[in-house]
């Protein structure tokens, strides 16, 4: 990461960690077996590829880790691979010795993500320098030839966080937004720096207040956060908090008002909740599963290059908005179709967004307090 975290809040919000979908398999969690909704899960088997994920947290977020075990299952369909998904849980302190018990299984490459397993991955990278890593959503240091033998995936939410913004500015009625975010830090203020630029274009005196779970598990304080931001006047809040972010869900549907979800299409999987899923006008996807899909494909085609990051964004289709249901009937059509032009404009190379890992702290609290309201 280029900065240090900085765990707060913007003015007026008082806040209190870690950021699945199919048939029921087995799992580990820290060595011991439960029973986990994932679809892959069978043992290596000689003279198959084999791919492992290790989730350093647990699975049934609704959102980042369950995209990454769709994409594991995505590999088991698509390439034949012998699958299998290990929870480490949310002990930072166990990941190590994890990370050495399943690379002595012999797996052909070990995928996992975030910020929590960057540094025992690069220690145990160096240690066995054989084996091959895919770290998502987090990139290392490749310097002086350093973790050669990982291949890391980063994305660029600022093109979902400005097509947020579109949408955003488009639907409200009140003129002021809100965002839920998990941390103060890059990672997430990515999201937050293209979803203020998204919205000062439809509307250049849009307001929008800021709050932080300081957590990426902790739903209760999601949705008090939430409750914050649609009592201090917005009427759409954008969440990017992985678990935590749920809570704002449900203060959108406590409150009346609307929410934006991340990482997974966060209205079909409250479908069985119209409620719910009427209040979430659209989900920004971060396709963990797509591109985990394309980095085995290039592995198998021996394009994979280890030691590099690649970017991957809307022209890679691991960057998109949902286009469901309950976009079409919830959200004029105004709205969408100025989502769909900063789409294809951000495709075409028309609009440059900024990222905050391209910026100081300072630089982006400048930015926040622009549209402060």
């Amino acid at each position: 990461m280029k900065k240090v975290w900085a765990i707060c809040l913007t003015a007026a919000l008082t806040a209190g960690l870690l950021a699945g979908c199919g048939g029921a398999k087995t799992s580990d969690t820290a060595g011991e077996s439960v029973s986990t909704e994932t679809p892959a899960g069978d043992e290596k088997k000689d003279g198959d590829l084999s791919v492992l994920l290790l989730v350093p947290g647990t699975l049934g977020d609704k959102s980042f880790f369950d995209s990454a075990n769709a994409g594991l299952a995505l590999i088991e369909e698509n390439y034949s691979a012998s699958t299998k998904v290990v929870e480490m849980g949310t002990d930072i302190t166990k990941y190590s010795a994890t990370l050495e018990d399943v690379i002595n299984e012999g797996w052909d490459i070990i995928i996992t993500g975030g910020v929590n397993i960057s540094q025992p991955l690069q220690e145990a990278a160096e240690e066995y320098p054989d084996q091959k890593f895919i770290l998502y959503d987090e990139s290392v240091d490749f310097s002086d030839g350093a973790n050669s033998n990982i291949y890391c995936m980063t994305y660029k939410c600022y093109e979902g966080g400005y097509l947020a913004g579109v949408l955003g500015a488009s639907a409200s009625k009140t003129g002021q937004l809100g965002f839920a975010g998990g941390f103060d830090i890059p990672l997430i203020n990515d999201w937050l720096v293209g979803y203020i630029e998204g919205a000062k274009v439809v509307n250049p005196d849009i307001k929008i207040n800021t709050g932080y779970m300081n957590s990426f598990t902790d739903a209760a304080k999601g949705k008090e956060i939430g409750i914050a931001l649609y009592n201090a006047g917005a009427d759409i809040v954008f969440q990017a908090a992985g678990g935590a972010g749920l809570g704002v869900l449900d203060a959108a549907k406590e409150t009346g008002n609307h929410a934006i979800g991340t990482d997974s299409d966060q209205s079909e999987l409250f479908s069985s909740d119209e409620k719910k899923a009427d209040a979430i006008y659209a989900s920004i996807l971060k396709r963990v599963d797509i591109s985990i899909d394309k980095a085995v494909g290039d592995y198998l085609d021996g394009k994979l290059e280890f030691g590099t990051v690649k970017t991957y964004g809307l022209s890679d289709g691991c960057i998109e908005i949902t286009d469901n249901s309950w976009y079409q009937k919830n959200v004029p059509a105004e709205a969408r179709e100025k989502v769909a032009e900063a789409k294809q404009n951000i495709i075409d190379g028309k609009i440059e967004i900024r990222s905050a890992f391209d910026m100081t702290d300072e630089e982006i609290a400048s930015l926040k307090g622009e549209v402060q309201p």
